[in-house]
C-alpha cells in the first residue's frame, strides 16, 4: 500500500506529491497527467520484476523495439530534466516467501523507497542509468502520525509494526560513481556499482537473505494497472492458465473456480458475485463456471431470471468489467495497489454509484484490522466524469490540473495537485493548494426539475456532505 508518492522529472510530473488512502479518485480534465501518475506506479512495479531496459520497453509497449528512455523525462522547449526520481512511503505485509519457497519476516512494515535515473548518452542506444536507490525504515510513531486517513487503532496495529534503526539500501557517492550499499538483515551486506547495474537492487536481490527487500519487492510487483479488454474478459480459461485475474481481465473463470473451491459454504462465492452483479443488472439470478473436461476449459455463464444461462462471450463490456471487479473484491490473493482508469466506461449512468461503491469495497477497510478477511489492498481510479465525482467524498479525492512554470527561461505547463480544504490530505500535506468551487464547476449537472446546478463543491469546503 502506498501512503505517499513523490514524482519528479517524469513526463509532465515535474514535481508532484500525492497522499494516498485506501481509496483515491484522481479527477481532472483530459491531458493534465492523470494517466502519467498511473504510469509512474506501473513503472515502479515493472522495475521490481524486470531489468531497467525491459521495464522501459514494457511501459512504452514497444513490442521488442528499442525504447527511447529520454521520452520518459520531463521536457519542454530546450529543457529536459536531468534526473527522473520516485519516492514512495509503503505499508508492507511482513510475512513473505521467496521464489524458492523460503519464508521470512521483514524487520518493519513501514518503509520509504526511493529510486532515481538519468540517461547515459555515452552508450548507443541511450539507456537509463541508476544513480540512486534507497530503502529506509519509517519508525512506528512517525508512520502512524503521517498515515493521515482515518483508521482504527486495530488497523494501525495490524499495518504498522516492527523496528529498524538503519537503512536497508543506501547510496554512496564514490570516485567511480555512485555505489548502492545493501545491508543484510542481521549481518554482512554488499556493494553494487549503480551505473553498471542492469536492474534495481530491489529487483535483483529479492531473497529470504534480505527479508525487508523481499517484502518491498513482493508489494511492488503486486501492483497492477487494470487495462481491461473485452476479448480477454470474454475468453474461456484453459486448465493451465493462472488462477488469478490478470490486468487485462483474463483468467476470470479460473479465478472464480479457485475461489469456489476454497469457499467455506457451498454456493457462497457465486452468491457474493451474483449479488454484486445484480446491483448493475436487474435481470440476474445466478452465475456458474462450466468445466469442460474434453476441451480442458472453464467458461463463465450468467443466468437471467428466466432461467437461461448466457456465456461470457455474449455479455456486455460493462457487465464484464463489473464481474472482474466483483471477483477482485472477494479474492484474498488480490492485494497491493489496483489502478483503474475511467471506471465509468461501459456503465449506465444510473449504475455509476454502484460501481463507485464496489471500488470502495475492494479497498482495505481502515475501520478494521488488515488480514485475510480484510486484505491490505488499495484502489486508485482516475476520471473526468461528473457522474463519478458526484459519488466521491471529500476525503477520497485529489484534483489534478496544470500550472505554468518557467525553468531556464523556458515556459511550460506541468501537473500540480489540489486537495479539499477540510480533508485529511490538507491536514498532512501542509501548503497543498485547495480545491476551489471553480475547479468543480465542470462537474456540476442539472437535476430533473432543477434550474440550478447541484452544489457538488460544498462538501469540499465545509467537510459536510450536502446537495
Amino acid at each position: 500500500m502506498i501512503t505517499r508518492l513523490q514524482i519528479s522529472g517524469f513526463k509532465n510530473l515535474h514535481d508532484v506529491e500525492l497522499r494516498l488512502g485506501p481509496f483515491t479518485c484522481i479527477a481532472g480534465l483530459n491531458g493534465v497527467g492523470k494517466s502519467n501518475v498511473f504510469d509512474a506506479i506501473r513503472f515502479l512495479s515493472l522495475l521490481a520484476k524486470h531489468p531497467i531496459t525491459e521495464a522501459v520497453q514494457l511501459l512504452r509497449e514497444t513490442k521488442g523495439r528499442t525504447a527511447d528512455p529520454r521520452s520518459l523525462f520531463t521536457a519542454f522547449g530546450d529543457y529536459r530534466a536531468e534526473e527522473m526520481r520516485f519516492s514512495a512511503d509503503l505499508i508492507l505485509r511482513r510475512e513473505v516467501e521467496d521464489d524458492f519457497g523460503v519464508s521470512s519476516s521483514a524487520a518493519i512494515s513501514t518503509v520509504r523507497y526511493t529510486v532515481a535515473f538519468r540517461v547515459n548518452q555515452d552508450e548507443k542506444p541511450d539507456r537509463l542509468e541508476l544513480v540512486e536507490e534507497k530503502l529506509l525504515p519509517i519508525a512506528q510513531e512517525q508512520a502512524r502520525r503521517s498515515l493521515g486517513f482515518k483508521a482504527s487503532p486495530a488497523f494501525k496495529r495490524s499495518a504498522v509494526s516492527g523496528r529498524r534503526a538503519v537503512e536497508f539500501i543506501s547510496t554512496i557517492q564514490g570516485a567511480k560513481g555512485p555505489q548502492i550499499k545493501v545491508r543484510q538483515e542481521g549481518h554482512g551486506g554488499r556493494l553494487v556499482p549503480a551505473p553498471k547495474s542492469s536492474r534495481t537492487v530491489l529487483g535483483g536481490l529479492a531473497s529470504s537473505d534480505f527479508p525487508t527487500l523481499l517484502a518491498t519487492h513482493r508489494e511492488m510487483e503486486s501492483w497492477q494497472t487494470l487495462l481491461l479488454e473485452p476479448t480477454a474478459m470474454r475468453a474461456p480459461a484453459d486448465y493451465h492458465d493462472a488462477r488469478v485475474v490478470n490486468p487485462r481481465g483474463g483468467n476470470l473463470p479460473a479465478a472464480i473456480e479457485r475461489l469456489r473451491r476454497q469457499e467455506s459454504r457451498p454456493g457462497q462465492v457465486y452468491a457474493q458475485i451474483g449479488n454484486r452483479l445484480a446491483e448493475l443488472l436487474d435481470d440476474v439470478e445466478d452465475l456458474r463456471v462450466v468445466d469442460d473436461e474434453k476441451t480442458e476449459t472453464l467458461t463463465l455463464e450468467v443466468q437471467n431470471r428466466g432461467g437461461v444461462f448466457h456465456a461470457a462471450r455474449s455479455l456486455s463490456d460493462g457487465t464484464l468489467r463489473f464481474l472482474v471487479l466483483a471477483t477482485l473484491a472477494i479474492d484474498p490473493e488480490a492485494t497491493g495497489v489496483i489502478c483503474l482508469e475511467e471506471p465509468e466506461n461501459g456503465i449506465h449512468p444510473q449504475r455509476v454509484e454502484a460501481m463507485v461503491a464496489l471500488l470502495r469495497d475492494i479497498a482495505v477497510d481502515p475501520d478494521h484490522a488488515a488480514g485475510p478477511d480484510n486484505p491490505l489492498r488499495q484502489v486508485l481510479v482516475n476520471t473526468h466524469s461528473p457522474l463519478v465525482v458526484q459519488h466521491i467524498s471529500a476525503d477520497d479525492i485529489v484534483y489534478l490540473e496544470t500550472e505554468k512554470i518557467v525553468i531556464g527561461g523556458q515556459s511550460a505547463e506541468v501537473a500540480t495537485t489540489r486537495v479539499p480544504s477540510h480533508s485529511w490530505r490538507a491536514a498532512v500535506q501542509k501548503g497543498a493548494p485547495p480545491i476551489l468551487p471553480g475547479h468543480l464547476l465542470p462537474y456540476f449537472k442539472l437535476t430533473a426539475g432543477s434550474k440550478t446546478p447541484e452544489q457538488l463543491w460544498l462538501p469540499f469546503e465545509t467537510g459536510v456532505r450536502t446537495k
